[in-house]
């Protein structure tokens, strides 16, 4: 049995892998063939704006930890302030990059016991961060898309669907509906409701949104200067861009099958790009991307590694070493579970 589940994930790992392979070989293919054209664009690329690009970028990228860090703490409050979460997230982010997102998954929840938080409520707070970012990025999208895609595109029917999506994710986040939906799912697992503190007010949920929000604008304007340190580009499509960058980002995300939604995400911004830049620009743009949001992941990660070092902390080195929990007047990861099966 264990044998068909691991022949059953390296069967869809290999399908993700031929999907992403194909994507860039269609991209690079495209591009390559339409080399000239891409030339007489008049490509400027500026090393300096390139590099401030970079800025708004890791900035979204910290914001979107701290959002992480209020849902846990709205969750337990006895992690309110506790100043390691934010470096849990990062350290974890860079999971992504491995097949079916399992490491990004598995570091969290190390790291977080690591810290003293529960398994309950890194499992709570990590479903309630994919939804809030669904449903911010489907919002978001919905705002700086739509008006966009209405000037450059013949039509904008089909785009119409984010602000449903944006609008149904929030009716299913209302409290009372969540209530009615957990209880159904109890009764259908048989087992008892979860505890009522794990639903979140409104008013916490709309603060994650808001920080969420914020990421997106952030990382929108980051991919604007990028953009224009390669080639002109219209301040009036800021939101364009930046909507795409968000909405191809989330889809990427929710790709399981592609690491850090490799060609998924590239795929989706030259659809949407095109519009308001040749065909060939886009492709560019989007293997740009790629490298630059790359780069900001390691910076990130460095950049946290070596502020965790510097502080003492070193989250990280004990994690491993199972002192962390005990150091911040915790049990260690996996000690309550022995208490528990020793009882």
């Amino acid at each position: 049995m264990i044998a068909g589940r691991s022949v059953g994930t390296i069967g869809r790992s290999l399908i993700g892998l031929v999907v992403v392979v194909a994507i860039f070989f269609l991209l690079f293919r495209s591009l390559a063939a339409n080399w000239g054209d891409l030339r007489a664009e008049e490509i400027d690329i500026r090393p300096a704006l390139l590099v401030v690009s970079l800025i708004p970028g890791l900035a979204a990228i910290v914001v979107m930890s701290l959002a992480w860090s209020r849902i846990v703490g709205s969750l337990s409050p006895d992690q309110q302030g506790n100043r390691q979460l934010p470096k849990v997230f990062l350290y974890s982010w860079v999971g992504r990059y491995i097949p079916g997102k399992v490491a990004y998954v598995l570091g969290r929840f190390y790291l977080g016991r690591s810290v003293g938080v529960s398994t309950p409520v890194l499992v709570v707070s990590m479903a309630y961060e994919g939804v809030l970012l669904a449903v911010a990025a489907f919002a978001f999208a919905s705002l700086t898309l739509i008006p966009s895609l209405a000037v450059v595109s013949e039509s904008v029917v089909p785009y119409l669907v984010l602000p449903v999506f944006a609008i149904g994710g929030a009716v299913a986040l209302h409290p009372r509906v969540m209530h009615w939906g957990l209880r159904f799912a109890m009764r259908l697992l048989g087992r008892e409701m979860v505890e009522e503190d794990w639903v979140l007010a409104p008013e916490r949920m709309a603060q994650v949104i808001g920080l969420f929000l914020i990421t997106f604008s952030l990382s929108g304007i980051g991919l604007y200067l990028l953009i224009i340190s390669l080639t002109s580009y219209s301040p009036g499509y800021l939101p364009l861009a930046a909507g795409t960058y968000t909405l191809a980002g989330v889809i990427g995300m929710f790709a399981i099958f592609a690491p850090a939604g490799i060609g998924v995400r590239e795929g989706f911004m030259v659809g949407l790009l095109q519009f308001t830049m040749p065909l060939e620009m886009a492709i560019l743009v989007a293997l740009a991307t790629r490298a630059w949001s790359t780069i900001l992941d390691l910076l990130v990660v460095g950049g946290a590694f070596a502020f965790d070092y510097v502080s003492g902390d070193r989250i990280l080195f004990a994690a491993f070493s199972g002192r962390q929990g005990v150091e911040a007047g915790r049990e260690p990861p996996g000690a309550l579970d022995t208490e528990e099966d020793a009882s």
